[in-house]
């Protein structure tokens, strides 16, 4: 009776060390499951899961390999080894990856030879005792291995990892089970299904893993697409979204290597510097909308082309006629040397006042009131129209005339030379040629510059309107407050720097700094560095940018280097910096 009663205890300490077991190992995959499901590095998360399988058999080394795209190929991803004291990942530079392993051979036959492809394609697991008595499979790669580097490949459990659709992303290869003394075993059947489990977990986190990196890769690759998609909308215009972020990140690089200066504490996580990429190639969003004639205008006078042809045309009339009337005078009898000297005189009048239209039409310089007064002065000039003005017109521009306009308009009749015609208001926009004409500074109208600047706002509206996640909520504030000034002179909401960030005032020196060395701009001469520089220094000294990042973009170098990169060599002339240094 007494032997009965040790049996059946003993019997039953060994359920209970059962059950024990079985719930640590419960536990274990628990946690498991938590520390996969927080982990999104792709080595990182390889790594964790090779090391967890490797601790619930004692296993000596492991690999795993991964599903390519295409369904054909096995990729090795890890290798560890204690005995070899071995841990490899691959893409590292310093060595070479292992081949991949094909799934199929050239006639497209299943590869059943090799132990972790057959788990591949089967999807069922292999426990083996000994790689050196095994039957169906093709173990000649590993007896090199052995032969190369002296260690004994014996034990081997291979198991699939399944997505939650059931297909096979990959394979979790374990070698050597050891028991405590650390000796070679056999894989413990009983903890099979354990490592399946697990091997089902780490399929689902590598999956949930490619799926956020996909996401991530998307939203990047839109990002860009759209970016690029504005550049190639003005071949005037073209590489500034694409080349503001690489200043914004340069002048970003350069603070955060700040260990002294101003940015001594200032740092970016990695999704910080993400969220700077994306706001970055982002900033001019709005200008999808904005319209190519306005972008495009590089005259005053342009709309869809330069309407000084037609002025031009028109100054030709006015020679001709006075052409005709000198011949005409000759013919009445009168004196040929004074109709000649008269005739010349009017020519080089209209040379001189068609001289005066051209050049402020270029834009590129201010002009004076005098010069807008002997604007006003020229277009009182007249010349006959004989032809129908309303033929040829398309019904849209026959709407924008009153039956008034169209009856003048049907007629011949006398014509100032420059116009400022009701039907030259519509959409928005003044396109009267006196009135444009009469523009001070550079070719907008302040209608046109007022739809320039709300290319920030329609940016903002358009990036406000997106999900982000929490740590991508900033990219509306840093990619759409780049043409706002730290003393409260920009716009579209007048910020001054304490309403901003970092990041947001990198942009706006990342946008202006771009458009100042751009040389694709119609309106403007390439400028030189040293040019570049002073204008933002004057930007500085008035209040509109901010000093310390300013200060570090001059002494990081970073204008300097991106200057190398992306200038042409005539424009990177020797900049003295230390003039526009203040605050040493």
């Amino acid at each position: 009776m007494a032997r009965d009663r040790d049996k059946a205890k003993s019997q039953q300490e060994e359920v209970t060390d059962s059950h024990n077991t079985d719930a640590n190992y419960l536990a274990q995959l628990v946690d498991l499951g938590i520390a996969l499901s927080a982990e999104q590095g792709r080595e990182e998360l390889n790594e964790k899961i090779l090391l967890a399988a490797r601790k619930f058999t004692n296993a000596d080394g492991g690999s795993l390999y991964l599903v390519n795209n295409e369904e054909s190929e096995l990729h090795f991803r890890i290798l560890m080894n204690d005995t070899l004291n071995t841990f490899f990942v691959t893409g590292r530079e310093a060595e070479k990856p292992f081949p991949p392993l094909p799934l199929y051979d050239e006639e497209g036959r299943p590869n059943y030879r090799n132990i972790a492809t057959y788990v591949a394609l089967s999807g069922k697991s292999i426990n083996i005792e000994d790689a050196y008595c095994a039957e169906g499979f093709d173990f000649s790669g590993t007896r090199a291995f052995d032969a190369k580097t002296g260690y004994r490949s014996k034990s081997f459990l291979t198991v699939p990892l399944r997505n939650t659709r059931g297909t096979v992303i990959g394979v979790l290869q374990l070698i050597n089970a050891q028991d405590d003394q650390g000796n070679v075993i056999a894989f413990d059947k009983s903890i099979e299904p354990i490592i399946n489990a697990l091997a089902s977990q780490a399929a689902v986190a590598i999956e949930n893993s490619s799926l956020l990196i996909a996401q991530r890769d998307l939203m990047e690759s839109f990002v860009r697409v759209l970016g690029h998609a504005i550049d190639a909308k003005s071949p005037h215009t073209a590489d500034h979204c694409s080349r503001v972020p690489v200043i914004a990140r340069m002048l970003a690089q350069a603070a955060v290597d700040d260990k002294r200066g101003p940015f001594s504490n200032f740092y970016l996580t990695d999704m910080e510097w993400y969220e700077l990429d994306l706001a970055a190639w982002l900033h001019d969003c709005g200008k999808i909308v904005t319209p190519d004639h306005v972008m495009e205008k590089a005259t005053k006078l342009e709309t869809i082309h330069n309407r000084i042809h037609e002025i031009r045309t028109r100054f030709e009339v006015l020679r001709r006629d006075a052409e005709i009337a000198m011949l005409k005078r000759k013919l009445a009898g009168e004196d040929p040397d004074q109709c000649e000297a008269d005739f010349n005189k009017q020519v080089a009048e209209l040379e001189s006042q068609f001289a005066m239209v051209a050049d402020a039409n270029i834009g590129d310089a201010e002009i004076d009131t005098d010069t807008i007064f002997a604007l006003h002065d020229i277009a009182e000039l007249t010349w006959t129209r004989h032809f129908d003005r309303t033929v040829g017109l398309s019904w849209a521009e026959n709407e924008r005339l009153s039956d008034g306009e169209l009856a003048t308009m049907r007629e011949p009749g006398v014509e100032t030379i420059l116009m400022d015609r009701e039907d030259h208001i519509y959409q928005g926009f003044n396109r009267g040629e006196l009135y444009n004409l009469s523009v001070s500074h550079g070719t907008l109208t302040s209608e046109e510059r007022q739809v320039i600047n709300d290319h920030v706002v329609i940016t903002q509206d358009m990036l406000a309107q997106l999900p982000y996640p929490r740590e991508l909520q900033r990219i509306p504030q840093i990619a759409g407050n780049h043409h706002e000034k730290m003393d409260g002179s920009g716009y579209p909401h007048g910020l001054t720097g304490d309403d901003m960030g970092v990041l947001e005032k990198v942009m706006v020196i990342a946008d202006i700094f771009e458009a100042l060395t751009a040389v694709d701009r119609p309106y403007k001469r390439p400028k030189l560095l040293s040019e570049c520089i002073s204008i933002l220094a004057d930007m500085r000294d008035k209040g509109q940018i901010d000093n310390d990042l300013f200060e570090l973009f001059l002494v990081s170098g970073t204008y300097v280097e991106y200057g190398r990169k992306y200038l042409r060599p005539d424009q990177c002339d020797e900049v003295d910096i230390e003039q526009f240094i203040i605050s040493r």
